[in-house]
């Protein structure tokens, strides 16, 4: 019998690490009453307050006695924009989760995920990620907080606030799962970190940092990537000045502004970060300031030393599952009355969604006339789909290729591409929605983040798959497809009835998991409306030379 494990239901679980002792719970899962182990909130950096603030995460100094991790800790400070609208959680945020299946066999594949939310808000509790599904395929599953927003991510050029904080603590906790999950007998040479939006682009990100090297080795990407509008802000400088200035900091001066920033109080800070507001060049949509960003070279470590599109030439080269949701945009209806949205075919609507080389006249008739053709004729439902699937394009999909087309021409590793839109009864973002608007519910497919619900349990929603429901089949789908690929690199088992192919520049497919009308798919995901902006992004270039 492995050492480290107690067969008890009285016993708690106890595992020793360079910290000190961790005590576990004993749990079971949702559906089949499975046993596991819970490790919730164990510290895995030192507090990033007071000097820290700003700085990239320290080791945290460890305890004495048993650690008792029996519950998720807080979140990272961030606005509740869902329901209180107030500044929730802490600072002192820097918790993982650690969910142990209770089988006793060879070390375990490893399963690391990254919360989505904007790089604003989200966390890694079991409000919304329970390890529910996932463990009942064998494998550990982590999650975990970073943090967000300008504690996250402001960036001041210098070693004191060097920004991207915020992926710098995801990578900490990445190494801190390699040293130590041998001790919850997972195994550390067989990682995979896979995220979800923002937890996705920041997937990327680690792809493309030449410090995430070897920490892992396969990943997962969900619906964002690098290259997506809302990942990256070339405009940080101008962000950190304008905070500074609008709390009352009297120099411009970035060591004096971090000094004064460090004094200010935490809800303040946060609360100026979220006032919107854009700087010339900025489309007006979607804009979150503080988001990853270029980091200088006055930085001794850098976890993004150059623009994405230069790191893609020296990125890792591993196995990857990327893709999409079918109607990712309708995550933005919720900030449009119905009246306002239907006017997204008009030229002003549609240039407060582009940045400014994106804004000639010429440009935008051409986006008209490909997304709104006979617009005026169509049912509100028709005009809906338009819309969404714009959103979906400039937001999601136009730049989905790029994250990956590098690892096909290099052509040394698999890419398995997928389209979700499978539309179920724990179709959580969906069903949020509709339940102010009904109609939205005539959109046939999956909203953004809609996937989650068949990977995840979240207890704030308590949506779950009834007994021999559709919705259960399509969760244990996924649930397989996305652990087989994280023990071998290849999704596929006997025990499925899907077979998903990896793509390729000569032979590009895609799986569209749909419930039972899961099938492969040939030719790209939307492979029509990427090449419109592919090439609408050609004539840009165009128009700049002359």
């Amino acid at each position: 019998m492995d050492s480290w494990f107690v067969l008890s239901q009285k016993q708690k679980m106890i595992v020793n690490i360079k910290q000190g002792a961790l005590q576990g719970q004993y749990s079971k899962t949702l559906l089949s009453n499975k046993p596991f182990v819970s490790f919730q909130g164990i510290p895995y950096a030192k507090p990033p307050v007071n000097e820290l603030r700003f700085k990239p995460p320290v080791e945290h100094p460890g305890w004495t006695g048993v650690y008792k991790a029996f519950s998720d800790k807080r979140f990272c400070v961030q606005q509740d924009v869902m329901i209180t609208k107030k500044i929730v959680g802490m600072e002192d945020c820097l918790y993982l989760n650690v969910f142990v299946p209770q089988e006793l066999n060879k070390k375990k594949p490893v399963m690391m995920f990254v919360h989505g939310g904007a790089f604003n808000f989200s966390s890694g509790s079991s409000d919304f990620h329970s390890p529910d599904y996932l463990i009942e395929e064998n494998v550990i599953l982590v999650t975990l907080n970073y943090r967000l927003n300008v504690l996250g991510f402001l960036n001041l050029d210098i070693d004191d606030c060097p920004g991207n904080m915020g992926l710098k603590d995801q990578l900490f906790a990445f190494k801190w799962v390699k040293e130590n999950i041998s001790e919850f007998g997972g195994d550390a040479n067989n990682i995979t970190i896979f995220g979800e939006s923002a937890g996705s682009a920041s997937v990327h990100y680690h792809i493309l940092s030449p410090l995430s090297k070897g920490v892992f080795q396969r990943a997962i990407m969900q619906s964002g990537c690098a290259f997506n509008p809302w990942a990256f802000n070339s405009k940080h400088k101008n962000a950190a000045l304008k905070l500074a200035s609008d709390l009352g900091c009297p120099s411009d001066d970035p060591h004096k502004i971090v000094q004064y920033l460090r004094k200010v109080p935490v809800n303040d800070l946060v609360k100026a970060s979220m006032i919107k507001y854009t700087f010339q060049g900025q489309r007006e949509a979607l804009v979150y300031q503080f988001v990853p960003s270029i980091e200088s070279d006055q930085v001794s470590e850098r976890l993004l030393p150059a623009h994405p599109e230069e790191l893609l030439k020296t990125a890792t080269l591993i196995p990857l599952i990327s893709g999409v949701n079918n109607l990712e945009g309708m995550i933005m209806f919720g900030e449009h009355a119905i009246e306002k949205l239907m006017n997204f075919n008009k030229v002003k609507y549609i240039s407060k969604l582009l940045d400014s080389e994106f804004k000639s006249d010429k440009v935008i008739n051409k986006i008209q006339s490909f997304y709104y053709k006979g617009y005026d004729s169509k049912s509100e439902i028709e005009k809906l789909e338009s819309i969404c699937t714009l959103f979906s394009d400039v937001f999601f999909i136009k730049d989905f290729h790029k994250a990956f087309n590098h690892l096909l021409e290099k052509g040394k590793t698999p890419v398995y591409n997928y389209e979700f839109k499978f539309d179920g009864e724990i179709n959580v973002f969906k069903k949020l929605l509709s339940a102010t608007r009904p109609e939205f519910l005539k959109l046939k497919g999956a909203c953004h983040a809609d996937e989650m619900s068949y990977l995840f349990f979240g207890k704030l929603f308590a949506f779950k798959p009834e007994p021999n429901s559709k919705e259960l089949s399509m969760c244990r789908t996924m649930c397989k497809l996305w652990t087989n690929f994280a023990k071998t690199g290849n999704p596929n088992s006997s025990d499925l009835k899907v077979k998903w192919d990896p793509t390729s520049l000569d032979n590009p497919k895609y799986l569209s998991i749909d419930g039972d009308d899961t099938h492969t798919v040939e030719g790209q995901v939307n492979g029509t409306r990427v090449k419109f902006w592919k090439d609408l992004a050609e004539l840009v270039k165009l128009n700049q030379k002359l």
